[in-house]
């Protein structure tokens, strides 16, 4: 098999090796007990990125590893060599290995940290809010509420209009009712501008 094959290329390389040497297919014969232990270590090393990737560095070092099934990993990294015998990588194969292992892993999204800022955002809107001055008038939107100031039209509706700065003189919606009601309490009474409703308004 190619040193640049595929994960797709050994899962079907080792389904075939399996269906071949499976020891229920080799009854009676040693061949299948013998050459499966052998396939299985194969394709745990050639499967996983970390194991192949050390295996390979190896080959390209000159090193036969006496093949997949030579990789052995029990608590520390090693690597076969000529002879059977193994040795320890390096620090330097330890931390290619240790990146490599690393880049496999998923990515972690930190919620943590993203609720502790969202908390600290809506804190800091909530306190910038306090600070903020609310007593500027709102802007002029035509809509007529309690509170907004009014001018009489030549046609006798009521339009909203911005207050003045001293409130004298102003006319201030008191209610608003539909066009079959009065205004009580001697409001002056007129149509708003935009058919709503009548204004009842007070002069201040």
């Amino acid at each position: 098999m190619p040193a640049d094959a595929s994960a797709d290329s050994i899962r079907e390389a080792y389904r075939r090796l399996a269906r071949e040497y499976h020891p229920d297919r080799q009854l009676g014969s040693a061949a299948g007990a013998d050459r499966m232990p052998e396939v299985n270590e194969a394709y745990r090393v050639l499967s996983d990125p970390v194991r192949r990737a050390v295996y390979d560095a190896e080959l390209r070092n000159g090193g036969t590893g006496g093949g997949p099934g030579s990789l052995r990993t029990t608590g520390s990294t090693s690597v076969g060599e000529p002879g059977g015998r193994t040795r320890r990588l390096d620090d330097h194969d330890d931390d290619y290995a240790w990146r490599l292992r690393e880049s496999q892993r998923p990515i972690r999204v930190p919620w943590r940290t993203i609720a502790v800022c969202a908390v600290a955002l809506i804190g800091a809107i909530v306190v910038l809010a306090q600070f903020t001055d609310s007593a500027q008038e709102p802007a002029v939107d035509n809509i007529m509420r309690v509170g907004d100031c009014a001018a009489i039209l030549p046609d006798g509706r009521a339009q909203e209009v911005p207050c003045s700065d001293d409130g004298a003189g102003d006319l201030v919606v008191q209610a608003l009712i539909p066009f079959d009601r009065d205004c009580r309490n001697g409001y002056l009474e007129h149509r708003d501008r935009q058919g709503m409703g009548n204004v009842c308004l007070e002069q201040r």
